[in-house]
């Protein structure tokens, strides 16, 4: 049996000595781990990986853009990497690389591996600190850095990002969203009409952004008496990519102070 080839994406990076983002060549990073990657226009999937134990070809869809060429390349590294031998093929559809972040399964855990690939915190955390601000004109500038999408950069910054801050995908239909540090006790609703999303959604604009009432967002208690910054875009296939920031803390510490006194009435 062949030994084992799972490195994680850090290691990865540092065993082929990448320092810097103009050096993350997907190709050669994964011929380095014995995958060849394609480029041909497929139907029904954006991406596929066909292998055995010794080598998987990676085959990308060729009409898609080149940052979700290469996010989907992560992507299938990823299953290359923790799914090798399970199965000889895999197809991964678009929904797999927007929607499947939040969950446990194989698909969000390959989004994860490109992540740390593609944005690898080392690189990513000093430039998005510099910045400063938590908006899709920051995302926007470290994406063309990375040369990723703007979903894939965009919770890159929620969860690496200097201030605590959400992001939120929206369609007609569902939600799913993704909190930073500090802002995982919150479960933000549907966007109504008091948020810059519903601008987005209602077709009435393709980017808002200013201060919202946290209301709008969440039903918590606390929610009356603060205010958040949002920044609401259009997305891929008419969803809206949203991003919710703190500018002032005093939400969150309030918010957990709540939550302990609450946890302390239960245990009574």
């Amino acid at each position: 049996m062949p030994a084992p080839i799972y490195k994680s994406a850090v290691d990865l990076l540092n065993e082929l000595g990448i320092t810097e983002p103009e050096d993350l060549d997907v190709e050669a990073i994964a011929h380095h781990c014995k995958a060849i990657i394609v480029y041909k226009p497929l139907s029904g999937c954006a991406a596929r990986i066909t292998g055995n134990e010794e080598m998987a070809i990676i085959t990308i869809d060729s009409n898609c853009r080149r940052e979700r060429q290469r996010f989907s390349a992560g992507h299938e590294l990823g299953h290359w990497m923790h799914d090798r031998g399970k199965s000889s093929m895999h197809s991964c559809k678009e929904n797999a690389f927007l929607s499947e972040w939040s969950k446990l399964n194989p698909e969000a855990r390959a989004n994860r591996y490109a992540s740390d690939l593609l944005l690898p915190e080392f690189m990513f955390k000093p430039r998005a600190t510099a910045l400063r601000a938590v908006n899709f004109k920051t995302v926007k500038t470290l994406a063309k850095v990375f040369e990723t999408s703007l979903t894939a950069t965009a919770i890159r910054l929620v969860e690496r990002g200097p201030l605590p801050a959400m992001f939120i995908c929206s369609t007609a239909k569902d939600m799913w969203f993704i909190p930073g540090d500090g802002t995982k006790p919150l479960f933000p609703k549907r966007p109504n009409t008091e948020t810059h999303a519903h601008e987005i959604l209602s077709g009435a604009d393709e980017d808002a952004s200013g201060e919202v009432l946290a209301s709008a967002w969440f039903d918590h208690p606390l929610s009356e008496r603060y205010y958040i910054e949002e920044h609401s875009i259009r997305g891929f296939e008419s969803c809206c990519l949203t991003l919710l920031w703190w500018k002032q803390e005093r939400m969150l510490i309030d918010l957990d102070n709540f939550e302990e006194s609450r946890a302390a009435r239960k245990s009574w």
